[in-house]
């Protein structure tokens, strides 16, 4: 009886799994890159400011429907703790 109601439920969910699957196949997206500058002002007194400005920043993008992919660091000479965060949102076909 377990193995009847497993198999059951199972094949109930099959369906709806691959209409999700062929829904993220044909969507389309486009990417950018966002700057958040150095975060090595995060540890000293006023890190209450920059986080307010990365704050700003990725709600602004958000707004415009930009959705946080990943955020990653790049190590230059001058300050090892500059980052990027990569964002993507689905095109839009009235463009």
């Amino acid at each position: 009886m377990k193995k009847f109601l497993f198999v059951f439920l199972l094949l109930s969910l099959l369906p709806r799994a691959g209409i999700a699957l062929a829904d993220q196949v044909t969507a389309r997206y486009e990417y950018k890159i966002v700057r958040l500058g150095s975060l090595s002002g995060l540890q000293d007194a006023k890190s209450d400011d920059k986080i307010g400005e990365i704050e700003e920043i990725l709600n602004q993008e958000g707004l415009q429907g930009w959705d946080m992919v990943n955020i990653f660091a790049v190590r230059t000479t001058f300050d090892p703790n500059v980052f990027f965060v990569a964002m993507k949102r689905p095109v839009s076909d009235e463009k």
